[in-house]
């Protein structure tokens, strides 16, 4: 029987069954830990292979599991849909949560901000921030919103810039290891405490607020505050003093870079497929 449509992605101009790829790249895991259990035999350590014997049955066990349809969901594709069938949802009589969760997912991903800042004492704070957005190209503005903790108190981010008014503002690569850093980096330490030690990242030696492992940084100043009508959380307004970057051009089709898609999944920017537009410059010349 034909697979279903949804089981199928386009690679090198072939159409590849999406399960039959995962399953051959788990059978060629089993082929390497085979083979590394032969190795640690010739060598005399057994003890050793005791850990690849049950790595084995744990794979050969997913790749049942593939072939009897039991994580077919896992394959498919939710649709995005369309308006036909809408329905009307009063979002105010939603908790927090569910309502954080909705907003969250409509308007996605949205950049993934590793923002760097300083206090009066020379401890250094990174924070995790998704509400970073650029307003203005001329004069070069960019806004942030700025939440309180759990103990009704503005985040480090806040605090430092309204001190020394600078933020360093990282975009970072698009690993599993820099999520990693991200949710460490979002992590609850004391004032006293700084998030660089928890994470193996590098501060440049031209700034001791850049990251060296980032993609690509935005160097701001904080101008202004506003309060958000009604909210806890206040708008920062920064201008762009620099840019860091080690490319010689613009990055017109952006940067490989993590987004927030969703609440809490951080994933890489999406890199399918891209049209570009030009009816907003008007009638050419």
């Amino acid at each position: 029987m034909m697979p279903s449509a949804n089981y199928y992605i386009m690679s090198g101009g072939k159409l590849m069954d999406r399960k039959a790829v995962v399953a051959d790249f788990l059978r060629k895991c089993i082929d390497y830990a085979n083979a590394s259990i032969e190795r640690k035999g010739k060598r005399g350590e057994e003890d050793l292979i005791p850990a690849w014997q049950t790595y084995i049955e744990f794979t050969q066990h997913a790749i049942d599991e593939i072939h009897t349809g039991k994580l077919d969901s896992w394959f498919e594709k939710s649709e995005s849909g369309n308006l036909v069938d809408a329905q009307r949802i009063d979002i105010m009589e939603m908790g927090h949560k569910e309502r954080s969760a909705w907003l969250a997912g409509i308007v996605s991903p949205r950049p993934l901000i590793l923002a760097s800042t300083v206090d009066e004492d020379g401890v250094k704070n990174l924070a995790p921030l998704t509400s970073v957005m650029g307003v203005s190209n001329t004069p070069p503005l960019f806004i942030a919103s700025f939440s309180k903790n759990k103990r009704k108190e503005y985040r480090g981010t806040l605090l430092n810039m309204r001190k020394t008014r600078k933020a360093i503002l990282h975009v970072m690569p698009a690993t599993l290891q820099a999520v990693d850093w991200i949710d460490m980096a979002g992590s609850p330490v004391p004032p006293e405490e700084s998030e660089w030690d928890l994470i193996d990242i590098d501060a440049h030696s031209d700034d001791e607020l850049l990251i060296q492992q980032a993609v690509a940084a935005i160097e701001v100043e904080l101008v202004e505050e506003q309060e958000l009508p009604g909210a806890v959380a206040r708008l920062a307004v920064m201008k762009v003093k620099h840019i860091w970057t080690s490319g010689k051009s613009a990055p017109k089709t952006g940067l490989n870079v993590l987004t927030q898609h969703g609440m809490d999944n951080i994933m890489a920017a999406p890199s399918g497929w891209s049209k570009i537009v030009d009816k907003h410059y008007g009638p050419k010349d």
